[in-house]
């Protein structure tokens, strides 16, 4: 028997039940911390590197400045170029702490898997984890980056557009994050691209409701990674109900049972399903 098929209310609250996991399970919290952790880490050793090589920059530039003009400048180079560094290295540290917690929310789609009595999956590896958060990463700043940029230069041709552009803004930053969460549970299952392409068309309302609710969340830059966790472990949860919602979307997946054991498919050695 299926379950309920999800929609836009069931998307949008996956929201709450993601700190509920958190809350219940201690388990999980070692590797929720993780994202949080690599971030600090990151921006303080790139923003410090980076305020060191500014300053050294500016020493070997301007040398020991005599007048007070050329202190005055060599201590305005010297802040400005500090600020810009360190809000450099922190965006670079907010690209790359995704790809570097792969491995700690991979644990956290497996313990949701666990909870809800999903079919277990074969580990792929550490490697496998990091690529799998980066490739998430990656294809969801395929599809946003472009269409952001063009309803920017729509806003500087014309500024009234922008009573259109910020919710459409809005909107793809929304479709954007749903597909990057979407993307950890289904990566790590061997599903491809076409084939979840299929399970968002199928369940339209249920993306963009959860999209929504953590476009809302995720406006802030620092809440995109420190809810990263959150938004790993609810993805995963959704993700499921769609499968049961729905036994004729990814079948190469097997599903829970209500009694015995779970059934899986042929697979080869390397644990592919014989129909993937």
């Amino acid at each position: 028997m299926s379950s309920p098929r999800p929609g836009f209310r069931a998307g949008f609250g996956a929201v709450f039940w993601g700190p509920g996991f958190l809350l219940r399970t201690p388990r999980s919290w070692p590797y929720a911390w993780v994202p949080a952790l690599i971030l600090v880490t990151l921006s303080v050793a790139l923003g410090w590197a980076a305020v060191a090589g500014v300053h050294a920059w500016v020493d070997g530039w301007l040398g020991d400045a005599t007048s007070w003009y050329g202190r005055a400048a060599h201590s305005a180079l010297s802040w400005t170029g500090s600020v810009l560094a360190a809000v450099l290295g922190f965006l670079v540290a907010l690209a790359l702490t995704p790809p570097l917690s792969g491995p700690a929310l991979e644990r956290m789609v497996s313990q949701v898997e666990q909870e809800i009595g999903a079919p277990a999956r074969a580990p792929i590896g550490f490697l496998s984890e990091m690529w799998c958060a980066l490739r998430a990463q990656a294809f969801a700043a395929i599809f946003a980056v472009p269409l952001l940029a063009v309803l920017w230069v729509v806003e500087l041709a014309f500024a009234p557009a922008i009573f259109v552009t910020v919710p459409l803004k809005f909107l793809v930053t929304a479709v954007s994050l749903a597909w990057n969460l979407f993307d950890y549970p289904l990566t790590l299952r061997g599903v491809r691209m076409r084939d979840r392409l299929r399970l968002v068309a199928a369940y339209k309302a249920a993306a963009l409701g959860f999209g929504l609710a953590f476009a809302l969340l995720f406006w802030i830059p620092c809440f995109g990674v420190l809810l990263l966790p959150v938004g790993v472990v609810a993805a995963s949860r959704l993700v499921w109900q769609m499968l049961e919602a729905d036994p004729g979307v990814l079948p190469q997946i097997p599903r829970r049972l209500s009694s015995g054991p779970p059934q899986f498919p042929a697979a080869d050695a390397a644990g592919n399903n014989a129909r993937s």
